[in-house]
């Protein structure tokens, strides 16, 4: 019997690895949506989640903006970071979890279709392998955005981002077969996995709290390891 797929709300997505799969038209992004130190910290851009004055949202990812200084009225990492709560969380440790949360479970769907459909049985055995760490992983990133208070908030909904799946990548995988099929869900993984270490390597440089940088150390060095697997079929 077929296990029950996640329920979730509709989420972003991003721009796929150059070569895979075909990219999207950019969505348009609400303001401040993403705690902009977070965003610093990882090098996704300075300013948020298409804060005032990108011009790009989430683009910035790409590399042009990477480590491109804060604009005008960002809160510096340093002050923001160092800002805990109870638990002992910061900004970062939030805008963390509610980012790696969506990621995670738009992920699953695409882990579940990979499983079912993939002509190489080496990529849906990964599949397989992969959607077992991410549904852990949720489990406890859940944990943390309960403990911060953030439990049931979705900042990211509508949002353009870098290594989210979006409905419409779900439906170009699912409407392809055979090696056209593959190629489409390796680009997608690519991506995610290639965003999850570089969020992660983020929170674990300004979080605060041991439950999230942990985690986020885990996750890091399991995308690594899923990336480098993921090379080896082609990706």
């Amino acid at each position: 019997m077929r296990r029950q797929r996640e329920s979730v709300m509709v989420w972003g997505g991003g721009r796929p690895h150059k070569g895979g799969p075909p990219s999207r038209p950019g969505r348009t992004i609400r303001a401040g949506a993403l705690p902009a130190v977070l965003l610093a910290v990882v090098l996704l851009g300075s300013a948020g989640c298409g804060g005032a004055g990108t011009g790009g949202g989430d683009r910035a990812a790409d590399g042009a903006g990477a480590g491109s200084p804060a604009k005008t009225g960002t809160p510096s990492v340093s002050a923001t970071a160092s800002a805990t709560g109870a638990g002992g969380y910061n900004a970062t440790d939030r805008g963390w979890a509610q980012l790696m949360a969506p990621m995670n479970e738009r992920t699953l769907l695409l882990l579940d279709l990979v499983e079912d459909r993939a002509a190489d049985p080496a990529l849906s055995e990964l599949a397989r392998r992969t959607e077992v760490t991410h549904r852990e992983e949720l489990t406890r990133l859940r944990a943390v955005l309960r403990e911060t208070g953030a439990a049931g908030t979705n900042p990211h909904e509508g949002h353009d981002m870098k290594g989210m799946v979006t409905d419409d990548e779900l439906r170009s995988v699912a409407g392809s077969r055979g090696k056209a099929f593959d190629s489409l869900a390796i680009g997608y993984l690519r991506e995610h996995l290639e965003q999850g270490i570089l969020v992660s390597r983020g929170e674990q440089d300004s979080g605060a709290a041991p439950s999230a940088t942990g985690l986020a150390k885990e996750v890091g060095e399991r995308r690594a390891g899923q990336l480098k697997a993921l090379r080896l079929l082609g990706g």
